[in-house]
């Protein structure tokens, strides 16, 4: 054998008690994973809810999904895309909230169980049997489709099992399916339905698809560097990943990023990781676990992930370290929060580790070094500091801006200019930052504007746009004394304008081109051109009717009822009227004799 060959086959042993020791590590830490998840659950009632449909545990999003602006506060069950299954109350208890909304959950019910939790249905097509009924009397009785009734005392109670509604896709859905929710009646926290054992059968384990290294001047975190998890530079074990280079990084305050993804049914919908966490040569410095969060947290995503790497490239980088601005309650860290200082030029190892609640996991291992050619980051930004704790605000001749305390996640450098307006504008343009920086609560904006004639100042209103949009968008806002302000949401170009446009109102057959909609009900189309609906109403021969608010599709429907049935027995010629008024007042009504 000669000199090569001997050392190939020495590296080749050493490989394979190296893989031993890993598949070793990797079963203790799925030991105690197991064990984690166990305990977790331990502090809940196993076996107290069902599964809400008649079917195997299906998810379309797991708790706590990352989505715009939130954590998805549930899970989404799947109806196979169809709406029409039958949604069973998962415990006994009564009915302690209704809603219904054009948007959001759309039709929802709210059932109070005796263990101290309420569960929550969303996304309904509609309800079932007396809740039914009901709800029908109730919009009839307020002429409003849109309510939110809370019940202090039990007036509609249900069994494990029963019939509460059906499947549906209304509200802010984006497809048939059910939302289902576990709340705590103290706390008002929303926890995850796996702690009390409603959860799919799944062997799919994570998978690392980036990390991303982020290093710290005086003024902000940013990304230093970028790493794509490919399989030309992994060595894989199936549970363990060891990534080949050496990766050197900066000095100063270093921290780490990851995107990473869970798999429930099969290999192609990612979903999002239950729980993660990074060790810095054998020092445990972070973990994030989706157990459960409360509602006035879940803005909290935007200082998660890297909002502005989200909206630039459209891509999740998870943190593993937490900004000062950061209170959502998911994290255990070291006192640094996942930060950390190399001392040395010595090689360091990261070992990365995400896993579902089922204990399927995936382990990465990084090996890290110091750069010996030590660039010193420094602060040239001369722009006005806000700082997160603070009242922040901004005034100057024609604009002011109020920024409540906690508003920011984080130190910001505020930019400012103003700019020339527009043919559309009734003020000038007024860059406020950029559109990259995230709010957690909204912000006080008003601007001065031109000479307009008395009648179309109640019309007048704030429209944005960042500097990568087409189409400007209403921020809404009113006139008041030369002023229109409104309360905002996000950071971009800021500017007054005016809508005097009323809503159009049409009747339609076919929606979607695709689907012949019932037949049995009148569909109308109703739409404005940019503040938005404010309100509607329909009457059938002067009778108040209930129409359904799709708000996502423009759509109302009526789907006959009494009214209809008294009216044509009386064989009365049918004469209907519809009423829109947008959020400026502008006003539009049509009448169809259907």
């Amino acid at each position: 054998m000669n000199w090569r060959m001997w050392q190939f086959e020495n590296l080749k042993m050493k490989a394979g008690k190296f893989i031993f020791l890993l598949i070793k590590i990797a079963l203790i830490f799925k030991l105690a994973h197991y064990q984690i998840s166990t305990l977790s659950a331990q502090n809940y009632p196993q076996n107290y809810f069902r599964y809400p449909l008649d079917s195997l545990p299906n998810f379309v999003s797991p708790f706590g999904g990352l989505r715009d602006n939130h954590f998805h506060s549930g899970v989404d069950l799947k109806t196979n895309e169809r709406e029409g299954f039958p949604v069973l109350a998962s415990a006994d208890g009564f009915v302690s909230r209704i809603k219904i909304q054009s948007t959001a959950y759309g039709k929802a019910i709210y059932l109070k169980h005796p263990n101290g939790y309420t569960t929550v249905y969303g996304h309904l097509q509609k309800y079932h049997n007396k809740i039914a009924q009901w709800i029908h009397a109730y919009q009839y009785k307020n002429e409003s489709f849109e309510f939110d009734k809370v019940f202090e005392i039990p007036i509609l109670l249900v069994k494990k099992g029963d019939t509460i509604g059906f499947s549906g896709n209304s509200g802010g859905s984006t497809g048939p399916h059910l939302h289902f929710e576990i709340r705590d009646n103290k706390t008002e926290e929303i926890i995850n339905p796996a702690l009390f054992g409603i959860l799919p059968f799944d062997t799919i384990k994570p998978v690392f698809k980036k990390i991303c290294f982020y290093n710290f001047s005086v003024d902000k975190s940013f990304i230093v560097s970028e790493f794509d998890l490919n399989e030309n530079k992994i060595l894989n074990n199936d549970s363990v990943w060891i990534y080949k280079d050496t990766i050197e990084i900066g000095n100063g305050l270093n921290a780490l990023g990851i995107e990473a993804f869970d798999y429930i049914h099969n290999y192609k919908d990612e979903k999002t990781i239950y729980t993660f966490g990074l060790t810095l040569d054998t020092k445990n410095i972070f973990n994030f676990k989706l157990n459960k969060f409360a509602f006035d947290e879940t803005k909290y995503i935007n200082t998660h992930i890297d909002y502005a790497y989200y909206k630039l490239q459209q891509t999740r980088i998870q943190k593993c370290f937490l900004e000062d601005g950061n209170e959502i309650k998911l994290y255990l860290h070291d006192k640094n929060k996942g930060k950390f200082l190399l001392h040395d030029f010595n090689t360091h190892q990261l070992l990365f580790n995400v896993a579902d609640f089922s204990g399927n996991y995936k382990k990465l291992i990084v090996y890290i070094k110091k750069k010996k050619d030590l660039i010193k980051l420094q602060n040239t930004n001369t722009a006005k500091i806000f700082y997160p704790n603070n009242h922040n605000a901004l005034a100057k001749k024609d604009i002011k801006i109020s920024i409540a305390p906690n508003s920011f996640y984080d130190t910001v450098y505020f930019d400012f200019e103003i700019l020339n307006g527009t043919k559309k504008s009734f003020s000038k343009i007024y860059k406020i930052h950029n559109s990259l920086t995230p709010l957690h609560k909204n912000f006080e904006i008003s601007i001065k504007a031109t000479s307009v004639k008395k009648e179309y100042q109640s019309k007048l209103l704030l429209a944005y746009f960042d500097k990568n949009e087409k189409h400007f968008r209403s921020a809404g806002g009113n006139f008041e004394k030369g002023w229109v302000s409104a309360k905002a949401s996000s950071f971009g170009n800021y500017f007054v304008t005016i809508d005097t446009i009323s809503p159009s109102i049409e009747q339609v057959f076919i929606h979607d081109k695709k689907v012949v909609l019932d037949s049995l009900a009148w569909h109308i189309e109703m739409k404005d051109n940019f503040s938005g609906i404010a309100k509607y109403a329909a009457y059938l021969n002067n009778n108040w009717i209930l129409m359904d608010y799709d708000a996502k599709n423009n759509l109302m429907s009526y789907k006959f009822d009494e009214i209809y049935d008294q009216i044509v027995l009386s064989k009365q010629k049918l004469e209907l009227k519809i009423v829109v008024t947008d959020r400026k007042g502008n006003k539009s009504s049509k009448i169809f004799y259907p």
